[in-house]
């Protein structure tokens, strides 16, 4: 019975890459991929219906899709006015540390849920690391920084569900998940040790001003 529903899973996520493979929109590789589900799982139009009215009528579902909305037009509105390119010139100011851009700047880009945000991390790493790592170097420190935050923080829609599906506090959660956030970051910084701390920028006169 498990390998049965492991066959299904795969298929209906090979209908969404297929889809998206063959740049067709993602609301239709999503639909595709609902209309999969509910054939193998023979769930008619009408229990279809009643399922849909449930999840829009229930505060605890719809209250993921507004924090997602909220966060994203919030990344939106810093992207605009460039505030983020411009956190990684203070990060040079208050610590002349190029292990910490390559390191802290991804992390905290990663609270935001947008592959757009993957761009940022990509550009700030490649400045910090240029001429010390290799690009395929590059894009896995970017990479492995930027996505530790998703197994940990709630502002993203999977710890989220998690939180509401298996009925687990996200404050016990987070505090469980800091031993093995300090183990992913460690697990990259052999990379991080190839880079001198001095980024060549003249330090902060007033850390705390500028902070």
């Amino acid at each position: 019975m498990i390998e049965l529903h492991m066959i299904r899973l795969v298929v209906i996520f090979a209908v969404i890459v297929l889809l998206l493979w063959m740049k067709r929109p993602l609301y239709q590789a999503i639909l595709a991929s609902i209309l999969t589900t509910a054939l193998f799982y023979r769930i008619g139009p009408l229990q279809s219906l009643k399922l849909l009215w449930q999840l829009c009528s229930s505060w605890r579902a719809m209250s993921i899709l507004v924090i997602l909305y909220l966060i994203t037009y919030l990344q939106r509105m810093l992207e605009r006015r460039k505030q983020i390119l411009l956190a990684q010139q203070d990060l040079n100011g208050l610590f002349n540390n190029r292990r910490i851009n390559a390191t802290i700047a991804p992390l905290f880009i990663g609270l935001l849920p947008s592959a757009a945000a993957m761009i940022l991390c990509g550009d700030i790493v490649r400045q910090s690391t240029d001429g010390y790592l290799d690009k395929r170097e590059q894009a896995f420190v970017a990479t492995w920084y930027r996505h530790i935050p998703e197994s940990t923080l709630p502002t993203y829609a999977s710890v989220l569900l998690m939180s509401t599906l298996s009925g687990v506090p996200m404050a016990p959660f987070m505090a469980g998940m800091v031993v093995p956030v300090i183990c992913l970051a460690a697990l990259a910084y052999p990379y991080i040790r190839k880079l001198p701390k001095e980024t060549g920028t003249a330090p902060s006169e007033n850390k705390r001003r500028d902070a």
